[in-house]
């Protein structure tokens, strides 16, 4: 448990050096899941965003952002980048970001993200906020600004939920 607190203190860091403009939020139940994160915080599902950890074939990490009522397509995620995509596990996207699944924020790590458009939709959003009990509320704006996101076409697939 103790190693959850040392990612939402390196992201809050992170935010407070890179003068970025969030808010980071804990809640007392896990937001594992985007059922758990619609329970424990009541928040509309379409202002909450997941991360993704991929790789292309020259290694890079690759990150495919997109509303939480969504999972990713990997083959959109491909088309939009120009180049194939694997995706990652848990272990190995822990390994590129430093942060766990469950608690993936949108930045914070050396990464391509790619975003769907959908998310630009909204004023603000939530990202994971380093672990599976935190979110980071930010301006889609803040987002574009720190992240230069990738919004070139839909790479959302089937609804998760």
């Amino acid at each position: 448990m103790m190693k959850m607190i040392n990612e939402e203190e390196k992201l809050k860091k992170y935010i407070k050096e890179h003068d970025i403009k969030a808010e980071h939020l804990r809640f007392d139940k896990t937001l594992h899941t985007v059922q758990d994160t619609l329970n424990a915080t009541g928040f509309p599902i379409e202002l909450i965003t997941k991360s993704m950890i991929f790789k292309d074939n020259a290694g890079r990490t690759i990150v495919g952002m997109v509303s939480a009522e969504f999972r990713v397509s990997q083959s959109s995620l491909s088309k939009v980048l120009g180049a194939e995509v694997s995706f990652c596990s848990a272990e190995e996207s822990y390994e590129r970001t430093g942060y766990p699944v469950g608690g993936m924020p949108c930045f914070g790590y050396d990464a391509i993200v790619i975003m769907d458009p959908k998310i630009l939709e909204n004023e603000y959003i939530y990202t994971g906020g380093g672990s599976e009990f935190s979110l980071v509320k930010i301006s889609v704006n803040e987002i574009k600004k720190i992240i230069n996101p990738i919004v070139k076409g839909r790479i959302r697939g089937n609804k998760s939920i």
